[in-house]
C-alpha cells in the first residue's frame, strides 16, 4: 500500500467510526437501492461523500482534510506534502523557484 493509499484508508476508518449510520445504511440498503453498484462500491460512495461534507465543514479540500486526519493519527505526511508542492509549482510552471 502506498502512502497516498494509507492516507486515504485511514481517512475513511476516521469517517466511518464517525459515523455508524452509514454501516447501518449499507447493511439495509436494498438491490434497487444499490442501482447496479455493488454493496463495496455503494460503501464507498457514502465513505466518500461524508469525508467531503466533513472536509466543507472545515473550509478544506477533501485531500487537505485526509493529510490532517493522517498527522492527527501519528502517519507522517511531509514526503506527500513536498511532492505535492512540486507538483503544484511544476503545474504552475515555477518549479524553478523552488
Amino acid at each position: 500500500m502506498t502512502i497516498r493509499e494509507q492516507i486515504h484508508q485511514n481517512a475513511l476508518a476516521i469517517i466511518l467510526a464517525a459515523n455508524p449510520q452509514i454501516t447501518r445504511e449499507c447493511d439495509e440498503i436494498s438491490e434497487d437501492g444499490l442501482c447496479g453498484m455493488s454493496l463495496a462500491e455503494f460503501r464507498y460512495l457514502r465513505l466518500t461523500q461524508a469525508l467531503e461534507k466533513q472536509a466543507r465543514s472545515h473550509r478544506l479540500d477533501a485531500w487537505t482534510y485526509q493529510l490532517m486526519l493522517a498527522e492527527g493519527a501519528g502517519i507522517d505526511v511531509s514526503v506527500v506534502r513536498d511532492e505535492d508542492r512540486r507538483a503544484t509549482a511544476a503545474a504552475l510552471g515555477v518549479d524553478d523557484l523552488l
